[in-house]
Parts: C-alpha cells; sequence; structure tokens
C-alpha cells in the first residue's frame, strides 16, 4: 500500500531534503500522511484548505483529499472498509502502483495483479483473492482469515523497515512461534549483495521502473539466517504457506542427500548443481528469458542461482492458475512470462526432461 500524496513528497524532491534511505517506499516517515486513510468524524466534505473537493484524490495539493466511502464511520476512524480504502489508491490510478488485475501503468509488474471475491471461480484461481476465507494451500495449521483477505493481512499500513512495507508476521507466524520475518533490501546504486532485494531505480517518483519486473533482483546472502531455510522470502511466505519452504531434508521439502525432493525446494538448490538431470543450468542460462533466481554474487543467470517462490509465481497473481508465470525463453516479457503457454513452458526454464 503505497501511495503518491501531498506537497511534503513534492517538497522534499524540490529542495532536495534527505528521505528516508529506501526512498520510494511510501506510508512511512515523511510520506506517512494520517489523512490519507484516516478521518477524525467521518464528516468531511471538503479539503483542510477549504478548496472544493473535486481536486479529488490523488492530487499533488493538500486541497485533494480521500473520499469516505460506505456506510461509515469504520474501524479505526478509516475512511473506507480496510480493501475498498487501499483500492481506492491501488486500483486504476497512474500515481500508485495498481495492484488489481489488469495494470492501468505502463510497466511489467514484479507482483502481478490481485483478484477479490466475486471475480469468478475461475479468475480466483489465478492468485491472492481478496475478500477470500479459503484456508491457505500448505497452511499447518489451516490458516484463513475469518473476515476476508485484505491488504493489511501482507503488507504494514503505516510503513516498516522490510521490503515494500510488508508485514512481518503473517498468517500462522505468532501461532508456531516463529520469528519476525525481514526481507532486507536497498534500492539505486550499485546492488548490495548482503541485502535479500536489490532495486535498481530509486528515483521517488519513477513508479514506472520502482515497481517493474526489470527493476528487481534477488540476491541470496550468506548470512541469511538459517531458520529462514536458504531464502528470507520464501521464510516469509511460509507465514501462510507452512509447508511450501523448509530446510533440505526436513519435513516440508525433503532433498535427502540432494534429491528426493517431496515438494519443489525454493532455496539451498542451485540449477544444475545436483547429478541426476534433474535441472540444467545449461538450459536455463541459454534462454534469452528468465525466470526470477536467487544469486549469492549478482549476476544472472550465472551457476549459483537458486529458484524462491517469485521464480514460478506473482505474489499477488496473473492471469495463469495460481499465479504461474510461463515463461518459455522467447518473446516479450509479460505479466503472464513471455510467449509461454502452459506450465510445462515453464518448468523446462530448468529441466530437460521429455520434448
Amino acid at each position: 500500500m503505497k501511495r503518491v500524496f501531498g506537497l511534503l513528497c513534492v517538497f522534499a524532491v524540490a529542495l532536495l531534503v534527505p528521505m528516508a534511505a529506501l526512498a520510494g517506499d511510501y506510508h512511512r516517515n515523511a510520506t506517512l500522511v494520517c489523512s490519507d486513510c484516516h478521518t477524525m468524524h467521518f464528516s468531511q466534505q471538503h479539503g483542510y484548505m477549504g478548496a472544493d473537493s473535486t481536486l479529488g484524490y490523488g492530487s499533488e495539493f493538500p486541497e485533494g483529499f480521500t473520499p469516505l466511502g460506505g456506510a461509515g464511520p469504520h474501524p479505526y476512524l478509516l475512511r473506507n472498509e480496510v480493501n475498498d480504502l487501499c483500492l481506492t489508491c491501488h486500483e486504476g490510478q497512474t500515481f500508485a502502483p495498481d495492484v488489481l488485475g489488469a495494470n492501468t501503468n505502463s510497466y511489467v509488474r514484479m507482483a502481478g495483479g490481485l483478484n477479490h471475491v466475486g471475480d469468478g471461480p475461475v479468475v480466483e484461481l489465478t492468485g491472492h483473492t481478496l475478500g477470500s476465507t479459503d484456508p491457505a494451500p500448505g497452511s499447518n495449521p489451516a490458516w484463513s482469515s475469518t473476515v476476508g483477505l485484505e491488504c493489511a493481512n501482507c503488507h504494514f499500513p503505516h510503513g516498516g523497515a522490510n521490503y515494500r512495507n510488508l508485514a512481518g508476521n503473517p498468517g500462522n507466524y505468532s501461532a508456531l512461534g516463529r520469528s519476525y520475518a525481514v526481507i532486507t533490501y536497498g534500492t539505486g546504486g550499485v546492488n548490495d549483495l548482503t541485502k535479500d532485494v536489490w532495486e535498481h531505480d530509486a528515483t521517488l517518483n519513477q513508479l514506472a521502473t520502482h515497481y517493474a519486473w526489470s527493476n528487481t533482483d534477488y540476491n541470496e546472502p550468506a548470512a541469511t539466517p538459517a531458520l529462514y531455510a536458504g531464502s528470507a522470502y520464501a521464510f516469509y511466505c511460509k507465514g501462510c504457506h507452512s509447508d511450501f519452504h523448509g530446510a533440505q531434508g526436513g519435513t516440508e521439502v525433503g532433498g535427502t542427500g540432494g534429491e528426493e525432493w517431496l515438494r519443489h525446494p525454493n532455496a539451498v538448490a542451485n540449477i544444475g548443481a545436483i547429478g541426476g538431470g534433474h535441472s540444467s543450468y545449461t538450459v536455463y542460462s541459454g534462454r534469452t528469458n528468465h525466470v526470477k533466481t536467487m544469486s549469492a554474487s549478482g549476476v544472472w543467470p550465472a551457476t549459483d542461482n537458486t529458484p524462491s517462490c517469485f521464480s514460478c509465481h506473482k505474489s499477488h497473481g496473473n492471469e495463469n492458475s495460481f499465479g504461474l508465470i510461463y515463461m518459455s525463453g522467447t518473446g516479450v516479457i509479460d505479466e503472464e512470462g513471455d510467449n509461454g503457454t502452459t506450465v510445462k513452458e515453464m518448468c523446462k526454464q530448468c529441466h530437460t526432461q521429455g520434448g
């Protein structure tokens, strides 16, 4: 939940006032504007400067304000119910990332797009579904949101140090006594290999690249805590999808002796590094387009490239089942993959079995 709103942002750029080190992440520090999301009495009919409210939300001027929505007042003095409030700025707008369905903006989103309850049974199989009360796949014990999945289940609305304001304890984290999941990151300049994620463009207003597939790299820091089983990102996803990530040889993914995987590894096993023909670095590196992988060296493709959750799935979703990325290796990259149309083509990014 991120938003470009208010003169604070404009002044900071114009006057070169030092912002947070991770410029471009909103709802934190100078870009945390209480009145964007909260109202004291649910009665606001004009902006704080007395101007006509037709300027509307998303304006670069303080007169604009987020409209009140629904049959309020709402809990926590919110201007609308949680998902509807977030989508006020994050659906169909160009001043903030568009996170639902098709993308209004002109870049390929790294996370793809969410869907929501009511979109239809087929559409709702294509990613995270807002409003869903279904148990999360692989959750053990089974976890679901009793009020329906909300943006705030995964993102801190008031910001935080985690990558893209990701909440530290989604799903079963607290119930299972797990530690806070920290996904470290940085932006701009030379890739810092001690960070889990690196975004090349740190420019405050350039959302066209900041949230793009082409702007995002995933490192594999040597100092990643053993608790994270090789991938801080996968450990975060494990908060809800607890059976789908774990240490090699463990009960979740197996991999005894480097083979005999019970579930697809999303850390530890480098592409082509284990014998038996299970995967091929030569095939992976020989393609023009590659699914995203982690790298300790900061080089892609390279022999240290390791898959993680984002290698096969869009975290929000896309038009494919389960938000899968059908990447054949050629063609123009989009949120569904490139010109790939089947799961098999995605698998053959790294695997050689079959024709």
